[in-house]
């Protein structure tokens, strides 16, 4: 007897969504709408997490060593800094590395490299370039490089000259995360309001049939089972029409994307090819998402109107 309910409730909410294939067309275009915001929401946040990390590798604490420092020491501190959670990557520039690199961004400079040739020592100190696991961290590192221990050997640690561009990439990546989640909620909160008023539309169009199944006895998930296998109908219908739009378009834009927000010797973030990588969690994401507010708002709609 249940299958034989449950095969009669899905035959109905296929026959609801044909008798009423305008409305149900119109429901599944709104929902697909819908769903490539939330994707592309999804998306974007991906991808600017990918754009700040890169800023974040750019944005670095700059040491400058004394002329007496020794390669042991600059081991030293590279190593006990490196051993800190809250480092991420430590380079040493010697003085002596300082030197090759300047000659070689110069070597069509002969003037230089003939002042060079005039001086009797290396110009050029040891420099040490620190970037933090995350830009607020900065503040602490900098902070146990001014310790006693070191300041004999160092002679600059120019944090200070960039905190205004830490402080506004801090500020840039809580902005993203909350803009993005409010924004979320929003469309949430509109697919809802879509899909209640669409299933109160339908039920409008069978109020009749509805009136006569209670009269009769039916069951409350007989009446219900129609109106929400229909939503859930539409809702996966709108993911495969969305993913099969969101695919081409991101596999079309993810190249000029990275082009545009990443440098030369950056390693480009390719939005198309995680996106592919992750497709089950991008389209499980969709498919929960359209499914879960389509149950949600059906089951509401309908319960409301038994009531009444």
């Amino acid at each position: 007897m249940l299958g034989i309910s449950f095969f009669r409730v899905v035959k109905a909410a296929a026959q609801n969504f044909w008798r009423n294939i305008w409305l149900s067309a119109a429901t599944t275009v709104i929902m697909t709408i819908t769903l490539l915001m939330i994707s592309g929401l999804y998306v974007a946040n991906i991808f600017g997490a990918a754009v700040l990390r890169a800023i974040e590798q750019k944005v670095d604490l700059t040491v400058t060593f004394t002329d007496t420092v020794t390669p042991d020491y600059l081991t030293a501190v590279r190593q006990e800094l490196e051993s800190r959670e809250d480092v991420a990557k430590v380079t040493v520039v010697t003085s002596d590395q300082a030197l090759e690199q300047f000659r070689a961004r110069h070597r069509d400079d002969p003037l230089i490299e003939d002042s060079l040739t005039e001086l009797e020592t290396n110009p050029l100190p040891a420099t040490m370039y620190i970037v933090a696991t995350d830009p607020r961290f900065y503040q602490n590192i900098a902070t146990h490089l001014a310790a006693d221990k070191f300041t004999p050997f160092i002679e600059e640690v120019s944090y200070e000259s960039t905190r205004s561009v830490i402080e506004r990439l801090i500020a840039i990546i809580t902005s993203v995360k909350n803009i993005g989640a409010v924004v979320t909620a929003i469309f949430a909160i509109l697919v809802v309001l879509i899909m209640f008023n669409t299933v109160r539309l339908a039920i409008y169009s069978f109020r009749e049939e509805i009136d006569i199944m209670r009269l009769v006895g039916a069951s409350r998930w007989f009446i219900q089972g129609p109106f929400i296998l229909n939503a859930i109908i539409v809702g996966l219908l709108a993911v495969g029409i969305a993913s099969a739009i969101m695919y081409p378009a991101l596999k079309a834009a993810a190249p000029h994307l990275s082009r545009f927000f990443f440098d030369a010797d950056q390693t480009p973030f390719d939005l198309y090819g995680y996106a592919t990588e992750h497709w089950l969690t991008v389209i499980g994401l969709q498919a929960a998402a359209a499914v879960g507010l389509a149950i949600v708002s059906s089951f509401i709609a309908v319960r409301r109107y038994l009531r009444d």
